[in-house]
């Protein structure tokens, strides 16, 4: 066998995937089934490119197999007249080798490829005449950049994140710390992470594992319902922008998580992590720190079940952790004055964890894969200001597939996947610790009137006794997935066209409420005798009850996605290739409680981009991209048909105990009276997207891209009340009682015409990966605005019409937020700089040395509001009387509320969250007991310098509370870990 240095000499292989309009679909629904047509997207990655002689002249009917060491079975291929072929479907490996063979030439094997999930790699061919018994070996540097598609995606490696400190919880969402233009920040209560992609929430992901969908339809979180040890993962790609059509519908990221597969040989791991709470540190004076205490055990084994047919892997973790909640001094000695026998308490998490699969090689032209995953947390969720362990909650669920990929002839390849999955939270009332017994009661420093009614000044110092209700919203989803692709390698170029259907026929988000103490009262607000000494104790100002109803059914959500796809990848020459498709989904959202459609609609988004090779060695690239990106579906987001299907009563009462003003009563909702009415044309919310952008790979297997994208946040979900009067007069305008006396309020859902988001970045990210070292850096700069103007019936677009101007705290792309005094602003997306570096180096001695730096600006706390009181000048009934009397009861008026904007617009004299900087190091050896047996040992330390920046302002943006601008939800203190690895 003959060796050969880098082999270099690469030309760019047209692969592209578009729209095979109507024969495609023909073909797939021969193979497959007669419904309709959407595209998977893969967790595997492609190998193509082209062979030729020394000439360049092509060569075709070139045998091309490839394998890896640790992935089960071969794959093959067969050159085309123009010498292209494509090997597809591979599972993710770092180790591949490539062999060609053909009568009269030299047999070359192109060793170390990297194959990452849903990854495209060109790798060329020159064969020399020769013998067939004569092997070349070519090794170098593996190509790392898609050179085909103008996707944004970032591909990383479960070693990798098994080998870097990121967070202490060595979850697959880790990846997502350290994926450019994510934003991550701590949840307040649950412990962990939320993550945001360029103004999306943390439920507008969709994630799949290999391939099938395991998002709950209940939000779509894409770390609190679905819990996956690092040891169960092959490879993650996250596409964050420009995505094809084959993607599933979600205007956040689309993240494809592949689990390892088995190979010819018996592998595994045992690890065992242990943080004691003696390890941690306290970055919150006189306060409680959100530390965690943790010991977790993790296993994983794959191998044969029949060599070269079928193949198995299983993995497992156990959770058992305590986290620590975040309480500032101040919040501290609220809690231990108001409630004396307050010590402080951890969230506790329980919980096991497991994924399996099995392959199965059905002859050589099909792959049969079935997955299984299953996670069932219990996690206590217990906020700030909670003074007992009265929050507890369970997340997770089984997600169970079968996928078939077929390869008929060299052009044609099919895949077919079914799935199921029932991700959801508090399965039943045991698992939650019941309901309490008695109101909850919350304190708060002082109350002050609004719209004739009675409300607690900022944020709640303390809770007391128990929730008010507590709810089981079990959610399920099913999954029909296919696709077909059919390459033609001669017509005006090549095209590799592509169809697909996607199904979820039955997705369904079912909550029930359960209240506390027998539904009477179940909550009580009460304001502190004196706010500058809470041991004088504090007095009810407002009482709320159910009025003796102990249980409902508040939502019973269902939902349908019928979509599919088609694409053209087309390759005009050869240095250029165009991806063109089009997607469309059939929505439907019902009500199922109130029989109820509330959406019906087809939402079309085409997509088309280009990439262009700038140099011969296809080493830099160039590409763009306008895509529509419409929404994934999300129970929280489709809505109900009403607003609550319980009368409750409100009654609020002076300091001596006399009631003030009249008891409110708020009429329960029935199949008479839904309280909403929906647009015929509503339809889901889209993201509008430009992208441009340059990637290369550099000597030393250094890629960069450099990224532009501008989205607009469209047609978010919106609703307004249309059951106020309101009666406008010499330009002045005054509420005159309801139009339907019988409800407080009435809604027209529809979508917002009127405002959306505007985000706009700059993208930096730089990679290295190899065997001795891997390292990834990113930046992202994102100015942003909200444009447009207020929606309509808005109080606010009465009251002060030309403060709408916002470019800080812009708010959320959530259902139904308006804009007004007390709309939503808690989109920690809204950051202007971020930046990740994260090094992993196999140093000498089996030393492994990593860290991990991150750096967030902060927050914005919103628009500045303030109440009429502060500004010395109190509602006077200008619009209209605080209350009237209308068909026998109180009802409050809108525009009697005492909330203004502090300044000049909404966008003047924004408050800010601190920078959140952090840094984490890894130091391990590793020991080599045989060859293929090792021990890896290694300490892990979390924020080195223990900095305590607060990611979330008490109670956000008004200025008139005596909590205006402190800040809550410390992050992380130092801490450390100890984990012991056994692999082999």
């Amino acid at each position: 066998m003959r060796k050969l240095g880098h082999y270099s000499h690469l030309v760019l292989y047209p692969r592209v995937q578009q729209s095979l309009v109507l024969l495609a679909l023909i073909i797939e629904s021969t193979i497959f089934i007669s419904n309709a047509a959407f595209g998977q997207t893969t967790a595997d990655g492609t190998i193509h490119g082209q062979v030729t002689d020394s000439s360049g002249a092509a060569l075709p009917n070139v045998n091309i197999v490839a394998h890896s060491m640790t992935v089960g079975g071969t794959f093959k291929a067969v050159s085309d007249p123009e010498g292209n072929y494509r090997l597809t479907e591979l599972p993710p490996s770092i180790d591949y080798t490539v062999e060609t063979e053909v009568p009269g030439f030299e047999k070359i094997q192109r060793t170390g490829l990297i194959v990452r999930a849903g990854l495209n790699v060109t790798v060329d061919f020159e064969l020399k005449v020769g013998s067939t018994g004569q092997t070349v070996e070519v090794s170098g540097e593996a190509p790392l950049i898609d050179t085909q598609s103008a996707e944004q995606a970032t591909n990383l490696s479960g070693e990798l994140l098994r080998s870097v400190p990121i967070t202490g919880r060595h979850d697959w969402s880790d990846s997502l710390q350290i994926t450019p233009g994510i934003i991550s920040a701590s949840s307040d209560a649950e412990g962990g992470q939320t993550y945001f992609l360029r103004g999306s929430e943390n439920e507008n992901h969709a994630t799949l594992l290999d391939g099938m969908d395991i998002g709950s339809f209940e939000q779509n979180w894409p770390s609190n319902t679905i819990s996956i040890a690092n040891e169960s993962l092959g490879d993650i790609q996250t596409k964050t922008g420009a995505n094809d059509a084959s993607s599933p519908a979600a205007m956040g990221m689309v993240i494809n998580l592949a689990s390892p597969v088995g190979a010819d040989q018996y592998h595994g791991s045992v690890y065992y992590l242990i943080g004691p709470a003696s390890f941690n540190g306290n970055n919150v004076p006189n306060g409680n720190a959100a530390a965690s205490a943790s010991q977790q055990p993790d296993f994983s084994v794959g191998g044969p079940i029949k060599k070269q047919r079928a193949w198995f892997f299983f993995s497992g973790r156990y959770i058992h952790r305590d986290d620590g909640i975040s309480q500032t001094g101040g919040q501290t000695a609220y809690l231990k004055e108001i409630y004396p026998a307050f010590s402080s308490f951890p969230n506790e998490s329980r919980g096991f964890v497991f994924l399996g699969n099995s392959s199965v090689q059905l002859g050589t032209r099909h792959r049969l894969m079935g997955i299984a995953q299953y996670d069932s947390r219990k996690q206590d969720a217990n906020y700030q200001w909670y003074t007992q362990d009265i929050a507890k909650s369970q997340f997770g669920g089984g997600a169970y597939g079968l996928r078939l990929i077929s390869q008929w002839t060299p052009r044609l390849t099919t895949r077919f996947l079914v799935s199921y999955n029932n991700k959801g939270v508090n399965s039943s009332l045991s698992a939650i610790g019941g309901v309490g017994s008695k109101p909850e009661e919350d304190i708060y420093l002082t109350a002050t009137q609004s719209a004739g009614t009675l409300v607690g000044q900022g944020a709640s110092l303390a809770t007391l006794n128990n929730l008010s209700s507590v709810s089981l919203n079990p959610a399920q989803k099913e999954s029909i997935t296919g696709d077909v692709t059919y390459y033609i390698p001669r017509a005006v170029g090549t095209h590799e066209l592509a169809a697909g259907f996607y199904l979820q026929p039955h997705e369904l988000s079912k909550v029930t409420s359960y209240y506390a103490n027998g539904g009477g009262i179940v909550q009580e607000d009460v304001a502190l005798n004196n706010p500058n000494d809470p041991t004088q104790g504090y007095t009810v100002f407002h009482t709320h009850s159910v009025n003796g109803t102990s249980s409902f059914l508040s939502s019973y959500i269902g939902a349908n996605d019928y979509a599919w796809y088609i694409q053209d990848r087309w390759h005009p020459i050869s240095r250029l290739s165009i991806t063109a498709g089009l997607r469309p989904d059939w929505i439907s959202g019902r009500d199922a409680q109130f029989k109820v459609t509330t959406q019906h609609s087809w939402n079309w988004a085409p997509r088309v981009g280009g990439a262009y090779v700038l140099t011969k060695d296809q080493r830099n690239v160039v590409r763009a991209s306008w895509t529509k990106i419409t929404d994934i579906t999300n129970a929280s987001y489709l809505g109900t048909a009403a607003n609550s299907t319980v009368t409750t009563t409100d009654i609020y009462y002076n300091p001596d105990g006399s009631i003030f003003g009249t008891p409110i009563t708020t009429p329960g909702n029935t199949s008479s009276f839904l309280g909403k009415t929906f647009d015929p044309h509503r339809h889901q919310g889209y993201v509008r997207e430009w992208l441009v952008g340059y990637r290369a790979q550099l000597r030393g297997e250094v890629a960069i891209d450099v990224s532009y994208i501008d989205r607009e946040y469209r047609d978010r979900p919106a609703m307004y009340d249309t059951n106020q009067i309101y009666t406008t007069t010499d330009g002045q305008t005054v509420w005159g009682g309801l139009v339907n006396p019988a409800l407080n309020n009435t809604y027209y859902v529809t979508n917002n015409k009127w405002n959306w988001f505007v985000y706009q970045g700059i993208e930096v990210s730089v990679s290295k990966q190899t065997r001795a070292l891997q390292l990834f850096s990113t930046y992202t700069y994102s100015p942003n605005h909200l444009a447009g103007t207020f929606q309509p019936e808005d109080p606010t677009a009465i009251i002060e019409p030309t403060k709408f101007a916002n470019n800080a705290g812009v708010g959320s792309v959530r259902g139904y937020v308006t804009n007004d005094w007390t709309g939503d602003t808690r989109n920690r997306m809204w950051q202007r700089n971020q930046s990740r570096t994260g090094v992993t180096w196999s140093a000498p001695w089996k030393l492994r040395l990593s860290t991990v730096f991150t750096a967030q600006s902060g927050t914005p706390g919103g628009p500045v509001i303030t109440t009429l009181a502060a500004l010395g000048t109190p509602y006077d009934g200008q619009y209209g009387p605080a209350t009237l009397k209308v068909d026998g009861r109180t009802v409050s008026n809108p525009l009697a509320t005492t909330y203004r904007f502090q300044y000049k617009d909404r966008g003047t004299g924004q408050i800010w969250c601190p920078w959140l900087l952090q840094w984490n190091v890894l130091v391990g050896r590793e020991f080599h007991i045989t060859e293929r047996q090792t021990v890896e040992a290694n300490l892990n330390i979390y924020n080195v310098t223990n900095n305590g920046a607060a990611q979330q302002f008490v109670n956000g943006n008004n200025s008139a509370s005596a909590t205006f601008g402190e800040l809550q939800n410390v992050q992380l203190p130092r801490s450390a870990q100890i984990g012991l690895r056994y692999h082999f």
